[in-house]
Parts: structure tokens; C-alpha cells; sequence
């Protein structure tokens, strides 16, 4: 339950609304073409307050590592480290710092998801210096490209990598805009590796075939009369038809295809009456209707349908004006009966196109009119929304197979960065997956302009009212009744204030704030806090593992200063502030989250899913409903 009184709580409850929203795959072996991206130069960045030494941020980053790898990797990782990131070796030292730490990298255990990731976070970082390096022995003595790209190398793969922070975002992409103008050879040697690793989409769904053909199913049974006159007959008499709509999706690389399929089936219980006779017919029809439509990521597009009719008439029945008169029954019946079975065929063909003339314009302008709708609400509502927000995707990529469609998109300003290519993970086979990179979070959560001095209820106001823009209803965070009791209110920094990183298992929350108590002006300065909580699937439910508050947990967070130098004081008042929220955020080591979600649909059926996989692994999370 969301308290008012915890920023952290907020936090994650907004990460949690936001997944579905903040609008390669599970199925990596379709290609994702590459995605432009702007390239003007953001505007300079003041130097960073009490920021360590470069050694002492590689160092500390190279620590981390080696804590995955264990320790025989471990006592490899950080020599190897600290010689790729030292601009005072020669590029041959530093190559071959690069080649030994891939070799590290593949020999990690690929079945271990913590490994894998360990691996990917090294590849990404050797991708990037490899690049460089080969870059920079080409061009020789240059050295103001040598520096532009060793501080580029630490910003992006030591500074970013571990903060998320846009203020590191924005230096990266001044360095690789200055490359781009001065020193070409080099940005062009980078470039595909940025458009890889950190240029990549940042949101990715899959969705199954039998998930879409319940989103579009659709089943209904209409009956009527018939009464009109066919072959000089007037034939009256009723008929039902019964139809349904499922999806069947088709491969596609520029766009996500699928076919929409309709299945009818007709029967007509009729009597076409042409003196002297009385037909009594039995009708069993079949169609089937196929419209191609597609979904660019954005918008819905359809090709014309085509329909297929099968028309079967079968005689149940034959009543004639002599049927009294035993000497003309035999011949009248026999003369009627042949009339019928030479008609037969124009009948069905009769049938068959009346079908198609009534079914067909009918079904080409429900879709027509439902697909409008959809674009409509994407365009309009959804994408406006974002975009009034400055959190709309630029970029997107719709492909499909046999089984599966795939939508990308990629949300990222001029200032900042977006992602690497996501974890591999299986197809869902009957349910939809949801891949999340901290960078899509970390955009949404900029949008809700959260910093300088705030109560936690304005901050809670502005995280519900930016949802209810967003989803067109009423969101409230805060359970009925709860009162607002607290006495302390944050002191965000201006940006970055609030920071996501998925972490192996957990959802780092980076907090950049101080506090101030009103009742005795009291004003703590501000720091760098890193909440982890975890989160992982128990028996099928979710739960959510918050940080411990006992003595040593509480110690472990570490609050850095943001201006100033630490003091003992100061840190012991920051973690004793933290202490408190988290207190009264969390009154239970282990808090239980119900996977299930009920959706309804426009047919007012009930749609219902369980989340059945949750990762959350370098950078990324992914959930998995079926």
C-alpha cells in the first residue's frame, strides 16, 4: 500500500504504473534496423561538485565488477580495469587489457544470470574502448582527440553506467559531438558501437498470437428472417448466423502483420413457393473472411479483405397443389424435383453471393471504424499526452513471425542516452512481454518535474496527476483516510533527483536531496542516497524486499554529500532521516504484491493475467504476463 509519507514508496509505485506505458524483443533473431537520433550538441555542463578522481571512480567501479566475478576473475578484473581506463598507457597496454578482459567475459558462466550480465556490462565497456583505441592509433599524436575520448570512455562506461545521471548523459554527448566535428575518423569508428550499446531502443512488447486473437475476438449470433422472391420463387422463411474473429500473424520486418480472420457459419430453415410446388429447404453455409492489417509502432493499417463462401442447399421437403390426385402426384412431384436439382447449383451461387454482399461491407466498416478508433486514441490521446509531457518515443520498430509481433520504441532527449540491445528472454507463449530499460523510467520520471523543495504530498499529487492525464481516468496513490503526519520535506537538487537502476535482482532508488524540518528549522544539506529494494517471484506472487533499518543496513547506505565536505555529523543526520521514512514507509521486511491483473475488454469480458517471469537484470527489466 502507497503511504504519502515515503518518497521511496512513490518511487516504486510510479516505476509500477509507468511500465506498461513509458511507450531486440524476446525474440531476438529478427533484425532492428538502425534508429537515428539528434546530434545537436547540448549546452555546457558546470563541472561536478566534490566529484572523485577518475582513478579513484574507475577503481570503485572496477570493485563492483569484480564483486560479480568472484574471486579468481575478481582479482583479474580490477588490474585489467585500471589499465584500460589510464590515458597514461600506451594504446597497445590498453588493447591488450581490452582483449584479456573479453576473454574474462566469455569465459563467465552463461547460465548464470548474474554472469551474463557481468559479461554484458564488460563487453559493453571493451566495445566502447576497443573502438576508440584502434581510432586513436590511426589518428597518431592527436591530443585533444585523445583527451575528448578518454573523458567520453569514463563519463559513459564508468560515470553513467553506475549514476543514470543525465548530467553524465550530457557531457558523453557533448564529447561525441565535439568528435563528430573535429576528428571524424574517430566518431565514425565509435559510432556503430554507440548505436549499439547506448543509442539502442529502450521498450520493447511481444506480444503472442493467442494473446492478440483474444484482444481482437470478438463472437456473436445474429438471427432474421428471410422473405424475398429468388429463381421466380418466393421464398420465405429464418436464418442464424454465427461468427467469430481471431488473429493469425504473418512475418513481416517493416511492420507488424497480422491477418484478422472471420468464421461464419449460416443456416437458413426456408420454403420457396412456385405454383404447383412448395420447396422445404435446409441451408448450411460457411464463410471465411481474411483482412490483412498492419502496426508501424504508431498506427494501424489495413489491406482490402477477401471472403470465401461455401453455399450447400439441401431439399428436406416437397408439398404440391395435386399431391391429392394419385394419378398426377407422381408426375408433378418428379417435374418439381428436377426443376430443383437443376436450380441447385444457381441457388447455392445465389446464396453464396447474397452472403458476401451483406457480410463483407459490413465487416469492412466495423474494422474500418474500430482501427479508427484505436489510431485515434494512440495518436491523440497517448502520444499527445507524452508528448506534452517531452516523453514521447522518436523512434520505433514493429516486426513479426510466425507466432509473435514485437513493438520498439525508443524515448530519449538530446541530453541524454537510451540503452544497450535488452537480455535474451523466451517468447511468451500465450501471454505478452514487457522489456523496460532504467533509461524509459528515468525519462518519465523526469516529466513529472520533481525537484527543489517539496512536501511529499505535492509529490504524490503531481505522480497522480500525471497518470490520470495519461490514462484518461482517476488515479489516487494514497489509501482513504490517511492523514499527513510527517515533519520532514526533501530538498531535491534541480536535476536528477530521482534516479532508477535496475541492478541484479533489485531497483536502485538514487535519491539527490537534502531535508528540512519546519517545526525547528532544521536543514540537513543535500546527499546521494542509493535505496535498493528487491523484488522477485515467490510461489507466483511478487514480493518486494525494502532495504534493512537495523544498524548495519542503515550504515550501508552511505550518503554522499553533494557540496561540501562529509562530515560525520552530517552523514549521521542524513541516515537517520532516511531511517525514519523507511521506518514508517515499511513496517514489514517482506511485502507480498498480488501478480494478478484483470483487464476488461470492449466486449465487457474479463481479461485476466499473471505475471509468470520478472527479471530485472543490467539495466533492464522484464515482465512476462500470461
Amino acid at each position: 500500500m502507497v503511504q504519502k509519507r515515503s518518497i521511496f514508496q512513490v518511487a516504486c509505485t510510479s516505476l509500477a504504473c509507468l511500465t506498461p506505458f513509458a511507450t531486440a524483443c524476446a525474440f531476438q533473431d529478427l533484425q532492428v534496423p538502425a534508429i537515428p537520433y539528434e546530434e545537436d550538441a547540448p549546452e555546457a555542463v558546470d563541472p561536478f561538485a566534490n566529484e572523485s578522481p577518475v582513478a579513484t571512480r574507475v577503481a570503485q567501479d572496477a570493485r563492483a565488477l569484480a564483486a560479480m566475478a568472484g574471486d579468481e576473475a575478481g582479482a583479474q578484473l580490477e588490474p585489467l580495469l585500471a589499465i584500460l581506463y589510464n590515458a597514461g598507457k600506451s594504446d597497445d597496454e590498453r588493447l591488450q587489457a581490452v582483449k584479456s578482459l573479453n576473454e574474462i567475459a566469455r569465459s563467465l558462466d552463461q547460465q548464470s544470470a548474474e554472469q551474463r550480465s557481468l559479461a554484458g556490462q564488460i563487453l559493453r565497456r571493451t566495445r566502447v574502448a576497443e573502438a576508440a583505441l584502434n581510432a586513436l592509433k590511426s589518428a597518431g599524436e592527436a591530443v585533444e582527440a585523445r583527451e575528448i575520448t578518454n573523458r567520453l570512455l569514463v563519463r559513459l562506461t564508468v560515470d553513467y553506467e553506475n549514476t543514470v545521471r543525465e548530467d553524465h548523459s550530457e557531457m558523453v554527448r557533448e564529447d561525441y559531438q565535439s568528435l563528430k566535428l573535429q576528428y571524424p575518423a574517430v566518431y565514425e569508428a565509435i559510432r556503430p558501437v554507440m548505436m549499439d550499446e547506448y543509442f539502442n531502443y529502450n521498450l520493447h512488447f511481444v506480444l503472442s498470437e493467442p494473446m492478440l486473437s483474444r484482444l481482437v475476438s470478438d463472437y456473436r449470433t445474429e438471427d432474421g428472417g428471410v422473405a424475398e422472391c429468388i429463381l421466380g420463387a418466393w421464398v420465405t422463411g429464418s436464418q442464424s448466423t454465427d461468427t467469430s474473429v481471431r488473429a493469425d500473424i504473418k512475418p513481416s520486418t517493416g511492420s507488424g502483420m497480422f491477418q484478422l480472420l472471420v468464421d461464419g457459419h449460416t443456416t437458413s430453415n426456408t420454403q420457396g413457393r412456385k405454383s404447383p410446388a412448395t420447396v422445404y429447404t435446409h441451408g448450411d453455409h460457411t464463410f471465411s473472411i481474411v483482412k490483412p492489417t498492419y502496426f508501424d509502432g504508431t498506427s494501424f493499417s489495413t489491406g482490402p479483405a477477401n471472403m470465401d463462401v461455401h453455399a450447400y442447399n439441401k431439399t428436406v421437403g416437397l408439398k404440391t397443389d395435386f399431391d391429392g390426385i394419385p394419378i398426377l402426384r407422381g408426375i408433378v412431384r418428379n417435374i418439381a424435383m428436377n426443376e430443383v436439382a437443376n436450380k441447385k447449383h444457381a441457388s447455392e451461387a445465389i446464396a453464396a453471393r447474397k452472403l458476401a454482399d451483406q457480410a463483407l461491407p459490413r465487416f469492412e466498416s466495423e474494422v474500418g471504424k474500430k482501427f479508427s478508433e484505436a489510431n485515434d486514441n494512440v495518436q491523440n490521446n497517448i502520444l499527445n499526452n507524452l508528448r506534452n509531457k517531452g516523453i514521447a518515443p522518436q523512434s520505433y520498430s514493429a516486426r513479426s513471425s510466425e507466432t509473435h509481433i514485437a513493438v520498439s520504441s525508443r524515448t530519449m532527449s538530446p541530453q541524454s542516452l537510451s540503452a544497450p540491445a535488452p537480455p535474451t528472454t523466451p517468447a511468451p507463449a500465450r501471454g505478452v512481454a514487457v522489456q523496460m530499460h532504467e533509461s524509459a523510467i528515468n525519462a518519465a520520471i523526469d516529466s513529472l518535474g520533481i525537484s527543489g523543495q517539496m512536501k511529499i504530498e505535492e509529490v504524490i499529487e503531481r505522480i497522480e496527476s500525471s497518470l490520470e492525464d495519461f490514462l484518461n481516468r482517476e488515479v489516487v496513490l494514497r489509501p482513504e483516510g490517511n492523514t499527513n503526519d510527517d515533519k520532514t520535506e526533501f530538498d531535491f537538487t534541480a536535476k536528477d533527483s530521482i534516479r532508477i537502476r535496475f541492478d541484479e535482482g533489485k531497483v536502485v532508488f538514487i535519491l539527490r536531496t537534502g531535508f528540512y524540518q519546519p517545526e525547528n528549522d532544521r536543514r540537513i544539506p543535500q546527499h546521494v542516497f542509493e535505496i535498493p529494494m528487491g523484488i522477485e517471484l515467490r510461489e507466483g506472487n511478487i514480493c518486494l524486499i525494502p532495504p534493512s533499518t537495523d544498524a548495519r543496513g542503515i550504515l550501508s547506505l552511505k550518503p554522499q554529500p553533494i557540496e561540501g565536505k562529509a562530515s560525520l555529523r552530517s552523514v549521521a543526520q542524513a541516515r537517520g532521516i532516511a531511517k525514519e521514512i523507511l521506518d514508517k514507509t515499511f513496517t514489514e521486511p517482506l511485502i507480498t504484491v498480488d501478480p494478478n491483473l484483470n483487464l476488461q475488454m470492449a466486449d465487457k469480458s474479463d481479461l485476466s493475467l499473471q505475471v509468470t517471469r520478472l527479471d530485472i537484470t543490467d539495466g533492464w527489466i522484464t515482465v512476462v504476463f500470461q
